[in-house]
């Protein structure tokens, strides 16, 4: 309990305009943490990414081929920070809360740079992005009131009317990278916060016209408003409304295009019953994931808090503070993972089981209602078993019923 009031407190000192700094005990000693430091400014953050970097790898790594660096050499980042909140993450306490922005000409000048100085270049930018793909330039309507707030997000339960959601910096950012001289495409990789994306339409159209390479990566992460709750993020109305807008701007450019959602699975408050829900959602809209990811409590993040003590530090932590379900232990995690990835038929034993004891045996069947079936192909199954082995991942590309591709 102590553990989960710490992690509250330490959210809501998070803000470097009314934070103080935190002291804890530890035997004859106190822990002192500084509050966050200031946002840089434009000009700050310009000079901080205009240094003169090589854009290579480090020379000791030799001709090895290193995958971080294949994703990210033609990528620009154009901003740092994140007020979005997402309790599984940590962004906020690594960047900070409030968007620092770099200016439209150094941005430009460094896809200049890399057109002209980063080998293997074809053209195509990969990237113009950073934590979030757009909340470039966007920030509270008024310093005072940045300044005083304590609230962990600005966009959830719903977007803060002091916030201001004008994406037309950005979208003028992308006419303009897209304009330059050798550049073919500029696509953007980042993770669009699609509810921020709703409140600026023209962004979405900007987006589907130009920007997106037949599939667009989004992140609604859970289905049920008991993990959504935990995560504190949109529910999934703000999906569709912003799936609605993309598919009407991607007919209107004549373009053949889809959302890819991403979830995770076992994260707090995510019962058996929530990913059961969300993988009859995922095979009726024809998905079949390919990788997921299972949460993991990683530092400093709130959904950490909630692994370990089992409370909601959401809210004031006291002795009657709501409690948060949370799924552990190896069997179940690989439940949940095996929800997600229900089309794997080294899954099949153990959703057959876990569907058993859950009173849907009527999920169990061969024909299109039915989530999996009743028999068995042969090699398979031994990964998703008790004393299962780890999964064996496989591609799957086909068409889902309405005849839209998925992979």
């Amino acid at each position: 309990m102590l553990y989960a009031h710490a992690s509250r407190v330490l959210h809501i000192e998070s803000n470097p305009g009314n934070a103080r700094a935190l002291v804890q005990r530890h035997q004859q000693q106190d822990v002192w943490i500084n509050p966050p430091p200031l946002p840089l400014s434009t000009r700050e953050l310009d000079a901080v990414y205009e240094l003169p970097y090589t854009r290579q790898p480090h020379p000791v790594y030799g001709e090895a081929k290193i995958p971080a660096y294949e994703m990210i050499r033609f990528s620009v980042a154009i901003q740092r920070g994140c007020f979005g909140g997402c309790t599984f993450c940590s962004i906020t306490e690594h960047e900070g809360r409030i968007i620092q922005s770099r200016s439209e000409a150094s941005i430009l000048r460094e896809v200049e740079e890399i057109r002209d100085r980063v080998p293997g270049f074809t053209g195509v930018i990969s990237d113009l992005g950073g934590p979030t793909a757009n909340m470039y330039r966007l920030a509270c309507k008024s310093k005072s009131i940045e300044a005083a707030c304590r609230r962990p997000s600005c966009v959830y339960p719903g977007i803060c009317p002091n916030l201001n959601t004008d994406h037309k910096p950005l979208i003028n950012l992308y006419r303009k990278a897209r304009a330059v001289p050798g550049v073919k495409k500029v696509l953007i990789a980042s993770g669009v916060r699609y509810d921020l994306a709703n409140e600026a339409p023209d962004y979405i159209r900007e987006l589907a016209t130009h920007h997106t390479g037949g599939y667009l990566k989004i992140a609604p992460e859970a289905l049920s408003d008991g993990p959504l709750s935990k995560m504190m993020k949109p529910g999934m109305d703000t999906y569709y409304r912003f799936k609605a807008l993309f598919d009407q701007f991607s007919a209107e450019a004549g373009k053949e295009q889809y959302l890819i959602p991403y979830f995770i699975a076992a994260h707090p408050g995510t019962t058996d019953e929530d990913m059961l829900t969300l993988a009859v959602w995922l095979k009726a809209n024809g998905f079949r994931a390919d990788q997921v990811q299972a949460f993991l409590p990683g530092p400093m993040a709130t959904a950490t808090a909630m692994y370990h003590s089992g409370v909601n530090p959401l809210r004031k932590v006291t002795r009657n503070s709501e409690p948060v379900y949370v799924p552990k232990g190896a069997r179940q995690r690989r439940l949940h993972k095996a929800f997600l990835r229900y089309h794997d038929a080294n899954n099949w034993p153990l959703l057959r089981e876990a569907l058993r004891d859950m009173g849907r045996e009527d999920l169990i069947g061969n024909g299109k209602r039915h989530l999996i079936p009743t028999y068995q192909p042969a090699g398979t199954g031994g990964a998703g078993t008790r004393r299962g082995k780890p999964f064996r991942t496989q591609h799957v590309r086909g068409k889902s019923r309405s005849g839209k591709k998925y992979s």
